[in-house]
């Protein structure tokens, strides 16, 4: 770095600085995380139209329903949320932490070997190389090269959280740090228990179904309550409420959410399924106490900034979809509801539901509040209010009518689900289009406002005349 770089951030506001250390690599992964949604909404709607139109692209076994509605699941799990909650993980830490981001540069190579993890996985799906497991379907050779690229961004992220200047963490610290050091664990493990100890049959699926539990009940849960505790603080200037609260349901979500993911109708041991039984309780229990602590931090809702308000208003319904699928895990968890769901699309969509409806609506507003203070350029506010629209309706329309049709059960009611659910694909990938295009959009306007373009031009002319 120059000395005339240093003399500039040491003149910064030290908010400045932290945005301005969190530019590059937040943005980086946010855009990477954006086009994979782009990529999801795209081969899901495919995979949609194939239920109704089975005989369309018949000839190309690239395209057909078993490898491109996995492959969709890749894009959305691994491509998306992964790689969003990373990116808003990364600059909640450095402004709780009073901090810069520390190594920013292990963000942008473990990205770049993150995505390229993803489409080799991806690529591998349609060619016919999945693993035929349903939370690790990627070929074996893709999972070493999906965790170098975690492990190197959790480098920086660990670093950061310790160069905290104050030495207690907050909830949304504990949260945040804790899915940091999970995905690392659970992916390993799955990856050493299944690939290298040779786990056959029923249990490569019990070590898949552990792993589905706790990528979303623990890794996905925890980055959604981190970013939202932090928001809530921060938009209401408010402190934790019921500190105890937050750290009892810590503890409980984590061990609890940690065990189970066994359905009654598994072929498996009876106690396995018992026991998942029991963690849905105990996991409905963390989730009052941590309901309690958001319900009393966004009491001040009155005291947002109007900038802020819509996005505190998508938060809020985050958390009601979030209660909702809750409540209804815990239902469905005993075995005379359990069983009327099993084999049917109420699983997929309810799960679907929480992916989107909960985590992915957190995430995608935290960035319509981060993103102005790195690029220096907000969203189109107009293509922002039919996005934001679009996605809802399109999260809401592709699960609840597919969720009902399952329980339901009746051919004509499952095709109407079904039918539904096609039309809330078309409106996610609209959403999704529109906030690549007002991402993709901002970030050339807020090149051209800072005259980057002419920068290069004129650097350029000048080696040109120098020659």
């Amino acid at each position: 770095m120059s000395s005339q770089s240093k003399e500039v951030e040491a003149k910064m506001d030290p908010l400045e600085a932290v945005d301005s250390s969190c530019k590059g690599p937040v943005l980086f992964l946010a855009f990477s995380a954006i086009t994979w949604l782009v990529v999801y909404s795209l081969f899901s709607m495919l995979a949609g139209v194939k239920v109704h139109a089975y005989g369309m692209m018949v000839d190309s076994e690239w395209l057909s329903y078993g490898r491109i509605q996995p492959a969709s699941q890749l894009a959305l799990q691994f491509g998306f949320l992964v790689q969003l909650g990373l990116a808003i993980t990364a600059w909640v830490l450095s402004h709780r932490g009073k901090t810069v981001l520390v190594d920013g540069g292990y963000l942008y190579l473990g990205g770049l070997i993150w995505n390229v993890g993803v489409t080799l996985g991806f690529l591998g799906i349609l060619s016919g190389g999945g693993s035929g497991l349903v939370g690790l379907q990627m070929p074996v050779h893709v999972l070493p090269i999906l965790l170098t690229g975690f492990v190197l961004i959790g480098v920086s992220l660990v670093q950061t959280n310790n160069r905290r200047t104050d030495e207690e963490m907050s909830p949304a610290q504990w949260f945040l740090f804790t899915a940091t050091l999970w995905l690392p664990w659970i992916l390993g493990s799955a990856y050493l228990l299944i690939y290298y100890f040779k786990a056959k049959g029923v249990m490569a699926n019990i070590v898949d179904w552990w792993f589905i539990q706790n990528f979303t009940k623990v890794y996905l849960t925890f980055v959604a309550l981190g970013v939202c505790s932090h928001f809530f603080s921060l938009f209401t200037g408010r402190g934790v409420v019921g500190r105890g609260y937050a750290l009892f349901a810590f503890w409980i979500l984590l061990l609890f959410g940690s065990l189970g993911g066994i359905s009654i109708g598994a072929p498996v041991p009876a106690w396995l399924p018992a026991l998942s039984t029991v963690s849905s309780v105990f996991y409905f229990i963390g989730f009052v106490a941590i309901s309690y602590v958001l319900y009393h931090a966004q009491n001040g809702a009155a005291e947002v900034d109007e900038d802020d308000k819509d996005y505190f208003s998508l938060m809020r319904l985050a958390l009601i979809i979030f209660a909702a699928v809750s409540f209804l895990n815990l239902i469905f968890a005993f075995p005379g509801m359990a069983s009327a769901a099993e084999f049917t699309t109420y699983g997929p969509a309810i799960g679907l539901l929480y992916n989107l409806g909960f985590v992915g609506l957190i995430l995608i507003a935290s960035l319509y509040h981060i993103f102005p203070r790195l690029a220096g350029m907000s969203f189109s506010p107009k293509i922002t209010k039919i996005q934001n629209i679009a996605f809802i309706l399109g999260v809401l329309v592709a699960t609840v009518p597919t969720a009902l049709g399952g329980l339901m059960s009746g051919d004509a009611v499952l095709g109407s689900g079904f039918y539904f659910s096609s039309v809330g694909d078309l409106l996610l990938l609209l959403a999704s289009l529109l906030l690549f295009l007002n991402f993709l959009g901002a970030i050339i306007m807020a090149m051209k406002s800072c005259d980057c373009f002419s920068r290069l031009c004129g650097k350029q002319a000048t080696k040109e005349v120098k020659a």
